[in-house]
């Protein structure tokens, strides 16, 4: 969920391009380096995964020529990777949308923070959640990882795009645009959360190294 169309730059996206910036440069300053280097298993699957988000990220359905909605999968990178790699990730999928002319470069910054930033947060908190105050079971790991946390990421990232729309728009404008998009928002959550929670069943089920917040002693060897 993000804005296609370029509207009057402000003073507003201005600082949110600032903003972004300044979080993208504090998740490279988490990021294990070190282990990043030496993993070439880890660095292939960063960046394929990336470059699967980046075409994902391009076919979009548009609500108007402002709007696109889109398959975010921040939960599923911030499962896989952590957040700061998570951040990362959904930011070279910016990129290529932007590069790729889906969206205009001066809402860089409110995108990344809209699609990127907000599900990554929300994300990495349901984890945080599940991993210290949940049962240590499989189920619960993906259900309400997977599911539900993608589902309330998704739900997160839609309700600040609608608050953008009234800080940015017109009154006009924003009626508009959105009482369109709230009749959508509900439907697109369904989806999201069945995407992400059939992504990570999967890895689990085949490659449960891959998924970095997925203790495989803990909640698998200890059933």
């Amino acid at each position: 969920m993000s804005f296609s169309q370029l509207f009057p730059l402000t003073s507003s996206l201005i600082w949110a391009n600032v903003l972004y910036a300044m979080i993208l440069l504090w998740a490279l300053w988490h990021i294990n380096w070190r282990e990043l280097v030496q993993d070439t298993g880890l660095q292939h699957l960063f960046l394929g995964t990336s470059v699967f988000a980046m075409l994902l990220w391009q076919m979009r359905a548009g609500l108007s020529p402002d709007i696109g909605i889109h398959f975010l999968l921040a939960t599923t990178f911030t499962l896989m990777f952590r957040w700061p790699l998570a951040l990362i990730a959904t930011g070279l999928a910016l990129l290529g949308t932007a590069w790729s002319g889906k969206t205009p470069w001066d809402f860089l910054g409110l995108n990344g923070l809209i699609t990127g930033v907000i599900p990554v947060v929300v994300s990495h908190f349901i984890w945080r959640f599940v991993d210290q105050r949940l049962p240590d079971n499989y189920f619960v790991f993906v259900f309400a990882n997977g599911f539900f946390g993608s589902a309330l990421a998704a739900l997160a990232s839609g309700l600040s795009l609608f608050a953008c729309l009234w800080l940015i728009t017109s009154s006009y404008d924003f009626t508009r645009m959105g009482g369109e998009y709230l009749l959508f928002l509900p439907l697109v959550l369904p989806p999201e959360a069945v995407v992400n929670g059939m992504i990570i069943s999967g890895l689990l089920a085949y490659t449960p190294h891959w998924v970095r917040t997925f203790d495989e002693q803990r909640y698998l060897d200890s059933q």
